[in-house]
């Protein structure tokens, strides 16, 4: 049903939205396994929404289960051991993973539609906040691979860097300067962000939405067809 797919791909952007505001709190209160199972079930659900009872629910499923596991296994070890950077890199690897595959399944649902209503509008929206995500991951991956790649320049800071933070400011061009990329490839991948969100806001959502305002009404019925003249 039209108002089920709507209300669905709704839930999926609120539900990004106040991962993005309690992603602080959860990284310090959360153990590891139940926050990764958090994280997991924001964009697992995103999956779901626009491909439900698929294959890529399954393929999302099984990417979930891999990076708790992980989780679990890193939670045994001690964080000064050699394994744990291990398992916690491959953990890291495979959240970017399922995120990356959730943009990959949202933005097919809405680049495949027939016509634009508000269920792609929220379905847009929601990759690019995904996108934000799966940048902020690769970048706790590159910190936990080079712990030298990002500078804290401001003291009130912790010495540990929030890099999903600095991943949205990042994808919005804000800039504050609060924390800065030292390392090479940091740097790159910050420029890729930029880059991708820049062209993500001005070139898809600003057709998404032109779209969406010349063709069907925003409750997502088509208008009728006109009759025929003869």
């Amino acid at each position: 049903m039209e108002f089920r797919a709507s209300r669905a791909s709704s839930w999926v952007l609120a539900s990004l939205l106040l991962l993005l505001v309690l992603f602080p709190v959860l990284e310090e209160m959360a153990r590891p396994v139940l926050f990764i199972a958090v994280v997991a079930g924001v964009f697992l659900g995103g999956v779901a929404a626009v491909k439900p009872g698929g294959r890529h629910v399954r393929t999302a499923v099984i990417l979930a289960v891999i990076q708790m596991a992980l989780a679990g296994i890193a939670a045994a070890l001690s964080e000064d051991s050699a394994g744990y950077r291990v398992v916690a890199g491959l953990g890291l690897a495979s959240i970017a993973v399922l995120i990356v595959y959730s943009i990959f399944c949202v933005l097919r649902y809405v680049l495949l539609a027939t016509r634009i209503t508000r269920d792609q509008i929220y379905a847009g929206i929601s990759a690019y906040l995904m996108l934000g995500f799966a940048f902020g991951c690769v970048y706790f991956l590159m910190n936990t691979l080079d712990p030298g790649g990002f500078a804290v320049n401001t003291a009130k800071l912790p010495a540990t860097p929030d890099l999903m933070y600095f991943s949205f400011v990042t994808l919005t061009t804000l800039g504050y300067g609060d924390i800065t990329p030292v390392g090479k490839a940091a740097r790159a991948l910050v420029e890729l962000e930029a880059v991708s969100g820049m062209i993500y806001i001005a070139v898809f959502m600003a057709r998404l939405v032109s779209l969406h305002s010349g063709g069907g009404d925003s409750t997502g019925v088509s208008a009728p067809d006109k009759p025929d003249s003869t």
